[in-house]
Parts: C-alpha cells; sequence; structure tokens
C-alpha cells in the first residue's frame, strides 16, 4: 500500500470539495460555514440588504445636458483657507433636507465613482450672508468622506429656518497633482420642493467654463441623476403635438379644476425610448408658461418665456411661480434639436399649490398629434403621475430612498471586505481541517499498512513453526529411529558390516543434531529451553568431534533482552567458523571464548588452522578482528554490542 499516495488522493478529494461547495448565488458553502457561523451570518445580512436594494429600483443615472454642475479652479497645492459656495434663498424659510448631489462627467454607470467630491466639508446655514453667524447642520470634517459615488448626500434638518446655506471645504479633492472640488447640484428642500432653484449663488473661488461649469449650474435642476422616479416603464414615452396648419403654436393645458395658489411648475421632457434613446426629445427651444384664473385663458399671465432654452435632457425644468390661478399652460414657439421640426413633447407637468401636486385631478388639454404612433395615446398621460422612465416621487422621499440606498451599498462594502476576511479565516480552519483529516487519514493507511505487514509476518512465522514442527515430528523422529537401528544392528553384526552400522549410527545423531539446531536457530518451541552457550557447547563438541577443544572460561549468556535474532547470528557465524575450521585448517586444537565485556558479546575463536567467511558480521552490527601468521594459527575475535 501506496500511504503517502493514498494520503494525497484524498486531501486533494477534501480539497476539492471544499473549494467547489460554493452556491451559485455567491454566499458561502455549507462547508465553509460550518467553519465559520459568522460567515453564514454575514451572507445572510448581504442578502437582506441586496434584497432591500433591489426593491428600490434600478436608478436611471448618467448625463443628459450638457451643464455639469460648479467646480472650484484647479490648485497646484492644497489652499490655505477653506473654500466655499453658498446659495440665498432670498428669504427666511424653513428647511427640511439639504443635499449635494455628486458630479460626473458623462453618462455613468451606477457604481462609478464622483468626480471631485470634497473629501472634507461641513454645510452651514445663516440669515447672515457674510455667516458672522450660524448654525452648522453637518460637520465632515474630522475625516475624509467616503466617495459617495452618483448617490446625493443628504442632510435631514429638524425645524431649522434660514435665508443662506454654505457648503465650506476644508479639504480638497487631488487629482492629477492638482486639488480642486466639484458639485452637481445644491439643493433645499421645504416640504416637496426644491427653494433653491434658480436662487443666486456666491462662491469664494469663481471659475466660469459655460455651459459645462458655472456657479449657477449648482442651482440649475440638471443632475446626473435625472427626475425624482422610481423606475418602472409604461407603454408610452410621453404626449406629442404637431403645429397645426394654420402655424398657431401648439400648446398643452391643464385644468386643475379650481383656484389655487401656485408655487411652482415643473415640465419634465420626453425621454424617448420607444423607437430611439433620446433624453429631451422634441422639447422646445422657445415656449412660454402660461397662468389663467380660467380655463379658456381670457387673461393669460406669462409665468416664464424663453426664445433660446438649453435641452434639459430628462431633468425637470423647474419654473418658480404666484399668484392665483385655475389653469395653466405651455406655448410651444420653436421646436428644438433633438426632434422633429414642428413637432414638440412633454412626458408631465406637475403643478405645485400648497406643497402638493394639485396637476394630477387635472384635465389635459392639447393641440392635436398627427403622428401614426402616437396620435391616439391618452393626454392623461401628462398628469398621470410618470415620467417616461418611471413613476415620480416627492423630492423627501426621493432623497430618502438615495440616502439608504447609498448607506446599504456602504454596509455592503463592509460587509464584502468582513466576508473576504472571514473567508481566509474559514479556509485557513478548513485547510487545518483538512490537513488533519488527511494525517488521520494517513495513520490510518500506515496503521492498516503495519496491521497488513504484521499479519503477513505472523502468517509467515506461524508457517515457519509449522515447518519446524514437522522437522522435530517426521525427520527428526525418523532420525531418531535410525540411528536406534543402526545402534541395535552394530551389536548384532559381524565384523565385516558393524562399522558400517556404527558409521550409520552415527550420521543419524550427528543428523538429528543438526537437525535440532536448525529448529532452535528457527525458534521452535521445541528447542526454546536451550541457551546460547549450551548451543555453542554442543555445537563445537559435534562438529569438532576430531579435535581437541579448549574452553578458557565456561562461556556466558548474553543479555536476557537481546534479540533473538542476534542470537541466530551469532550462532551461525560460529557455526560456519567451525565448519571452516574443519573443512580447511586442518587444525588439531581449538581455543574457545564466549563472555560479556562492557556491553559487548565477545566470541574468540583460536585454531591452528587457516581460513573462514566473516559475512555474518555485518548483520550484527558488530566487528571482527583476525590474527594470524605462518605456523602460529589464527584467532577470531567477534565482537557484538548487546
Amino acid at each position: 500500500m501506496n500511504v503517502p499516495r493514498l494520503a494525497s488522493a484524498m486531501l486533494a478529494l477534501l480539497l476539492g470539495v471544499f473549494g467547489t461547495a460554493a452556491r451559485a448565488d455567491g454566499s458561502s458553502s455549507w462547508l465553509a460555514e460550518l467553519l465559520n457561523p459568522e460567515l453564514r451570518r454575514v451572507d445572510q445580512q448581504r442578502a437582506m440588504y441586496e434584497r432591500e436594494v433591489g426593491r428600490l429600483g434600478t436608478p436611471v443615472v448618467g448625463l443628459t445636458a450638457e451643464q455639469f454642475g460648479y467646480q472650484h479652479p484647479r490648485l497646484d497645492a492644497p489652499p490655505l483657507n477653506p473654500a466655499w459656495v453658498q446659495v440665498d434663498l432670498r428669504s427666511t424659510q424653513p428647511i427640511d433636507w439639504i443635499a449635494l448631489v455628486p458630479a460626473q462627467l458623462d453618462w455613468q454607470a451606477f457604481d462609478r465613482t464622483a468626480y471631485g467630491f470634497p473629501k472634507r466639508f461641513r454645510i452651514d446655514v445663516s440669515d447672515d450672508r457674510e455667516f458672522v453667524t450660524f448654525t452648522t447642520v453637518a460637520d465632515f470634517t474630522e475625516s475624509d468622506f467616503p466617495d459617495p459615488g452618483v448617490a446625493p448626500v443628504a442632510v435631514r434638518l429638524a425645524g431649522q429656518n434660514a435665508r443662506y446655506v454654505r457648503v465650506t471645504v476644508t479639504k480638497f479633492a487631488l487629482e492629477n497633482g492638482q486639488y480642486f472640488f466639484a458639485l452637481a447640484e445644491l439643493m433645499v428642500l421645504s416640504g416637496n420642493r426644491n427653494i433653491a432653484i434658480s436662487q443666486p449663488v456666491s462662491v469664494s473661488g469663481r471659475y466660469e467654463l459655460p455651459p459645462r461649469w458655472s456657479q449657477q449650474n449648482l442651482v440649475d435642476g440638471r443632475t446626473p441623476l435625472g427626475p425624482p422616479i422610481r423606475r418602472e416603464l409604461l407603454g408610452y414615452d410621453g404626449l406629442f403635438v404637431d403645429v397645426p396648419r394654420d402655424n398657431s403654436p401648439p400648446i398643452m393645458q391643464v385644468d386643475l379644476g379650481r383656484t389655487f395658489e401656485l408655487q411652482e411648475v415643473r415640465l419634465h421632457p420626453v425621454h424617448a425610448r420607444i423607437g430611439a434613446d433620446v433624453p429631451g426629445f422634441a422639447f422646445p427651444k422657445a415656449f412660454r408658461l402660461e397662468a389663467s384664473a380660467d380655463a379658456k385663458f381670457t387673461t393669460p399671465v406669462t409665468l416664464f418665456e424663453s426664445l433660446d432654452y438649453s435641452n434639459p435632457g430628462n431633468n425637470p425644468v423647474t419654473i418658480p411661480a404666484s399668484g392665483a390661478a385655475r389653469a395653466v399652460r405651455v406655448v410651444f414657439l420653436s421646436p428644438g434639436v433633438s426632434g422633429p421640426p414642428r413637432r414638440f413633447g412633454l412626458s408631465e407637468i406637475e403643478v405645485y399649490a400648497g406643497g402638493i401636486n394639485v396637476a394630477r385631478q387635472g384635465t389635459v388639454t392639447v393641440t392635436p398629434d398627427s403622428a401614426p404612433l402616437s396620435k391616439n395615446w391618452p393626454r392623461s398621460l401628462l398628469v398621470d403621475g410618470y415620467t417616461s422612465y418611471g413613476q415620480l416621487m416627492e423630492l423627501p422621499d426621493w432623497l430618502a430612498m438615495w440616502t439608504r440606498r447609498r448607506e446599504l451599498q456602504s454596509q455592503l462594502a463592509s460587509l464584502a471586505e468582513r466576508r473576504a476576511v472571514l473567508g481566509e479565516r474559514s479556509l485557513t480552519r478548513g485547510l487545518r481541517l483538512l490537513g488533519g483529516i488527511a494525517a488521520v487519514i494517513a495513520v490510518g493507511a500506515f496503521g492498516l499498512s503495519v496491521r497488513s505487514r504484521q499479519r503477513r509476518k505472523n502468517e509467515i512465522e506461524e508457517l515457519r513453526m509449522r515447518l519446524a514442527r514437522d522437522l522435530h515430528d517426521e525427520i527428526g523422529s525418523n532420525l531418531a529411529s535410525l540411528a536406534v537401528t543402526g545402534e541395535l544392528a552394530a551389536e548384532c553384526a559381524t565384523d565385516d558390516t558393524r562399522d558400517d552400522w556404527r558409521e550409520v549410527q552415527r550420521v543419524s545423531s550427528e543428523s538429528m543434531e543438526a537437525m535440532r539446531e536448525v529448529l532452535w536457530v528457527l525458534g521452535a518451541r521445541e528447542e526454546a529451553g536451550i541457551d546460547l552457550a549450551t548451543r555453542l557447547q554442543r555445537t563445537a563438541q559435534r562438529m569438532l568431534a576430531r579435535q581437541e577443544i579448549r574452553w578458557q572460561a565456561p562461556p556466558e549468556n548474553p543479555p536476557t533482552d537481546w534479540p533473538a535474532e542476534a542470537r541466530r547470528e551469532v550462532f551461525l557465524f560460529f557455526k560456519e567458523t567451525l565448519a571452516n575450521i574443519v573443512r580447511h585448517s586442518r587444525a588439531k586444537h581449538v581455543d574457545l571464548r564466549a563472555h560479556l565485556e562492557h556491553r559487548e558479546f565477545i566470541l574468540a575463536v583460536h585454531d591452528d588452522g587457516v581460513g573462514f567467511d566473516p559475512s555474518h558480521a555485518r548483520d550484527l552490527k558488530g566487528h571482527f578482528t583476525i590474527e594470524s601468521s605462518p605456523d602460529a594459527g589464527t584467532t577470531i575475535t567477534l565482537r557484538a554490542p548487546v
């Protein structure tokens, strides 16, 4: 059995199970969660946050207008003094929310980083234009603010009244070795309205690069976030009108049903998606917004008029209004560049009075649309609460949604970092576990191998003992019978055969004794009672029958804990040495010595002959010496450690 190969194979199998057990949704495998229960809790929390993000819907993000926002002049070194931007609301007003919309440079994915968002800043409000006295409503100057991406950074206020709102930047963004900051929009909400729209802006560092960068872009209502909607697509882009044959200006009108004190009107462009993808599709270059105390517009009042209005993309056009009116209408004077000539379109008209949109229950009147695709679309599209890409939300709800989305994204990022740490710990624990399992497998496999070898060794030992018993019982018995027969036959034989029968008796006896030596070497129970010293004496007496044997002292036995294998090696060495003497030495005298000395068993043989084979000394890890000279015989000494 190849134990290392088996252990490696099992480890590879377990690593494969551990590594491929991840679920398709990216959550942890059951094994990883078992090794680290906290990982399961992190995955559960992450799944909960992801479901909530899903319920918030997919935002429609991207620059659709040529205005980017405000950018502070770029500097080669950090400024010595903080920079600021502020908006004048023209009067002290209640403020519920303040929001900073990050700047972007083009159509962006949802996970895009912000362009030039301030690293550290605070938001203050005051009734003093110079901010000699002020109230800080948000302070992010202690540490770098995390990149908000495209999400607005919104601060909710409680019962705060002020005329001026200022953002003070204490640490600029750094890009390409230059220091600056940029914002797309500064929103100030009172109720459901952004009261900062079109209000005066002042800055500490003026940088004008129209139309993209301008301080007044900070309150123009044009952002990468577009209209405040929850994405939901209908079967229509918006409502369209054509220039009549008499070339009179086409109109879109909403009868509010009764008179309201107007606050503002919002015109939502068409973001064409049926047959094209064009934000601000068919938005007029020149138009007039009018209000009237009656639905027939007997005495119209102009709320706003522009003869060269830049396309807003998919951003709402918010027009402050005042005075009492029952109806409002848009008079289209000149088509824009993003639509066909003599054709105009809007996706929604909102009219705010008392902080709510009072146009939702209004009655729509429009100039006919002659296009086959859209001429039969319902007029209610203009006041149904939907733009081209989704359902309109009130600005506070929209900011709260974005704030929650940004919080969830931040928490998901933190969980991702936490999960990476926990995953590494789980992997470490898993590898330790797998290493332990592999070690157990290796030990088990090794144990099985040892057990298998031991079983095989026992089988061989049992076979050897069986053969030894057979030798003793069968051949030994036959040799004993032959020796007895030879002895009896010699007593009764004639002079001519007596010597032959005695030779038979002698050879039989020697063979039987040699067989006993073999059985002793094999460790047979039948010869287990004879120790090494006795066996050496008997063997010398049998093999050196024609030489004179002289033991210098009675032979000593090695310690009882000396391995039987070592005893057999000593005996076989001794026997082979004596056989050499008998076959080759022609010696007449043999001196023998066997004793213990300094933890060594010493066996010495001296004869007056020559030659022997010392190969067995290596098996004992011992050594031997040879002393020999002409006519003086040979002395062989074996030293075996005990």
